[in-house]
């Protein structure tokens, strides 16, 4: 008996081992030569969840958390694999992200088990990709991509500490909070007045404008000296993270679209979750760069920098040619003629206030669309019963002064959580059938009908 219990104990020291997060090597190899050696020891099975081409459209995602692609590491990898991963993940930060990205909520204790990776192409064939991807990260490595984006594609950091608490006590990346925050209470009246604007953009809304832009807040350029001073040193902050190759690129790319100067500084007063505490969300913002600091109420921050941003990062399969920009009434509209025609339900409502960003004009690619739809959002069709059909849907009749038919039952093609949460804009819900993500259907309908005006 007590050598089965010694045998029991062995195997559950051995299983509790295998699930602790590796530690990083003492000495790190180079970012290629791990990404190298990592793509050769992956099985078939391995390929097939978390290896896609280059160009697949989920090299552009750049939400927290890859879903519909990549593959979950704690289970996915062999305890050998993981080591490789963690290395990777500690070589693509400089010696100070590596005290900071490791130490975030999700990952302190459990290391890449809290995360899913993505590896876009062969990196023995370059150019290639590899996205370390969880919770409050969105982590690339293999360089800048041959479009001219600075990391290859956005970033995406943040940290759950100090959640709801004004001045992030805690939080890995306060450091950066306490810059902005300072050089707000510098700015006299006028330049705190332009400075200050009253509702934040939604958090995943980082699309380059290029040079015919228009940028919220103050311009750098405006500052006084001392405050241009820390302005620089809160973008140098940011950057701080990264490793120096990915930085002095970066660098590259803000110096060839007007350098600090061609940058605007932007706080908000009110966000998607309410009234924000002083300088805890902040925006620097110019042709081809987008520092995004979403500070609460805790922080998710995304850097999106380019060479050329009237030639951004667009991956995939070409789908149509947009003749303008798309705000958020005009991403519903397509969202919802998507919707509609992909189904060929009789009606359609996609919640404005899940519009994740603006689509900018010119050549769409799949990859603009995984961006724009980036909740991962599943359509279902409702049957809702005539005489319970919400107001909403009403005014979208082909007559609504008719009103509906209060024999029949209307089909309405909408989204899970609008299906789940947003009953009052449908009516009465007799059924619902589950279907394809709104991505996927975007993508089809795009490719047969282009962009029909006014999105219908």
């Amino acid at each position: 008996m007590g050598a089965g219990l010694g045998v029991a104990s062995g195997v559950g020291l051995l299983g509790g081992y295998q699930l602790l997060p590796p530690a990083p090597s003492p000495e790190l190899e180079r970012v290629d030569t791990l990404a190298r050696q990592l793509y050769l020891t992956l099985d078939a099975e391995q390929r097939a969840d978390a290896c896609v081409p280059y160009q697949h459209p989920l090299r552009q995602y750049h939400n927290r958390g890859v879903m519909g692609g990549g593959r979950d590491i704690l289970f996915g990898f062999s305890r050998q694999q993981r080591k490789m991963l963690t290395d990777l993940m500690y070589a693509g930060l400089s010696e100070e992200g590596r005290t900071r990205v490791p130490e975030e909520f999700f990952t302190r204790w459990s290391g890449v088990h809290a995360l899913r990776v993505l590896i876009c192409g062969d990196p023995a064939r370059p150019p290639y990709q590899i996205v370390l991807t969880g919770n409050h990260l969105n982590l690339r490595v293999g360089g800048r991509s041959p479009e001219g984006a600075a990391f290859g594609g956005p970033q995406v950091y943040g940290d759950q500490r100090g959640n709801e608490r004004p001045g992030l006590p805690g939080n890995v990346y306060r450091d950066q909070f306490l810059l902005a925050h300072s050089l707000l209470r510098n700015l006299d009246a006028r330049r705190r007045s332009l400075a200050v604007l009253p509702e934040a953009p939604v958090q995943t809304g980082i699309e380059l404008q290029g040079r015919h832009g228009s940028f919220p807040g103050i311009a750098v350029s405006d500052l006084a000296p001392a405050d241009k001073a820390v302005a620089r040193e809160l973008v140098e902050r940011v950057f701080a993270t990264y490793p120096p190759d990915d930085v002095a690129y970066a660098r590259m790319c803000l110096q060839a679209n007007g350098g600090l100067d061609g940058l605007f500084l932007s706080f908000y007063e009110h966000g998607e979750d309410g009234r924000i505490a002083e300088g805890q969300v902040f925006r620097l913002e110019g042709p081809a760069a987008v520092l995004y600091f979403r500070g609460y109420p805790h922080v998710h921050a995304f850097v999106n920098i380019a060479m050329d941003g009237d030639a951004p990062l667009s991956s995939g399969e070409p789908l149509a040619e947009n003749p303008a920009w798309l705000d958020r009434a005009g991403v519903k509209a397509l969202f919802e003629a998507a919707m509609r025609t992909e189904t060929g339900a009789e009606l359609a409502y996609y919640p404005e206030t899940s519009v994740a960003g603006r689509l900018r004009p010119g050549v769409i690619r799949s990859g603009d669309i995984y961006s724009l739809e980036s909740w991962q959002e599943t359509v279902e069709v409702v049957d809702v019963p005539g005489a319970t059909l919400s107001p909403t849907m009403i005014a979208r009749l082909p007559a609504p002064e008719r009103g509906p038919d209060l024999a029949r039952t209307y089909s309405i093609a909408t989204t899970t959580y609008a299906a789940r949460d947003l009953t009052e804009h449908l009516g009465r819900i007799q059924a619902r059938r589950p279907g394809s993500m709104l991505r996927d259907l975007t993508v089809a309908y795009l490719k047969r009908n282009g962009f029909v005006p006014s999105g219908g």
